[in-house]
């Protein structure tokens, strides 16, 4: 049975048994914020949290943040997020690698994401220039290293794997499989126009997987100077934007430039006035799968 086909008949066997309004409400609830993540353990110690207030918009600059130096010798970092344990929590950050400074080999509970910024970042599966995005799921092992140097924006713990339903309930709502490896090089993949959240606004998507039953996305978007993004972040999820190129100014602040993050919280107006062309590194996701519910 085609996956296609699998999806239309549980579609249809949803609105047999529970009616067509009642069906697209549970379908909802098993495609959207309300699923079931596989997390881990986060370590012994304190819980701390930086940046973990999801009710408020929030912008920092990270020009103005010193570096801080990571447990790996001539790696530094600068968090702009952190809920968990101090080296084993959902994490947010701008990391430096000093040229020749490189890991040992580790996995990535619930996963990692990343985009290259400046030099060149390297492990097992390649050698990646600036603009280069990858994700590494759950069971990904590698051991980075960066000849050059480099500079990354990093995500570490925030793309965990959904819990695999069985049996005739997984058939009826549908079922999920792990995240999938992977490498957008910047020659890859195509921009399109995205006309309802402006003019002058478009996008090139860098991680989606809604057949797989995942909720977030991840894409690279421009602005063109002078041109205003007027978008809403849907209920229950929130929205990180990442100033790579130019400078934008929020709603809710003033302008902000190169290296700033940003997050608006669900139901808000993800609104961003362009001062200059502007290329912006944006995530949306389910705010239960980075705090629980």
């Amino acid at each position: 049975m085609s996956s296609r086909f699998a999806r239309l008949a549980q579609s249809r066997l949803r609105t047999v048994i529970f009616g067509s309004t009642a069906a697209t409400l549970l379908h909802s609830r098993t495609v959207g914020y309300a699923k079931g993540y596989k997390t881990t353990q986060i370590g012994d110690g304190k819980i701390l949290k930086t940046n973990a207030d999801f009710d408020k918009p929030i912008a920092i600059e990270t020009s103005d943040m010193d570096w801080v130096a990571s447990p790996i010798p001539n790696v530094e970092r600068k968090r702009v997020f952190l809920h968990g344990t101090k080296e084993a929590g959902k994490v947010t950050s701008v990391v430096r690698y000093a040229p020749g400074s490189k890991f040992h080999k580790h996995p990535h509970p619930e996963g990692e994401e990343f985009i290259v910024l400046s030099g060149i970042f390297s492990d097992h599966s390649g050698d990646y220039g600036p603009g280069t995005y990858c994700l590494n799921p759950e069971g990904f092992e590698h051991a980075p290293s960066s000849k050059p140097g480099c500079e990354i924006v990093v995500r570490l713990r925030q793309h965990p794997n959904l819990e695999k339903d069985s049996g005739w309930f997984s058939w009826i709502f549908g079922s999920t499989k792990p995240r999938t490896h992977t490498v957008i090089l910047p020659e890859q993949g195509a921009w399109i126009s995205e006309p309802s959240w402006g003019s002058g606004v478009s996008r090139k998507i860098l991680y989606q997987e809604p057949s797989n039953g995942y909720d977030d996305s991840t894409w690279l978007e421009k602005l063109n100077s002078g041109s205003k993004r007027s978008r809403k972040v849907p209920d229950g999820m929130a929205e990180e934007v990442f100033i790579m190129e130019g400078s934008v100014t929020p709603s809710f602040s003033n302008s902000k430039k190169k290296g700033t993050w940003i997050r608006y919280p669900a139901g808000s107006d993800a609104d961003l006035s362009a001062t200059s062309d502007t290329m912006l590194y944006v995530r949306q996701y389910p705010i239960d799968m980075i705090i629980g519910s």
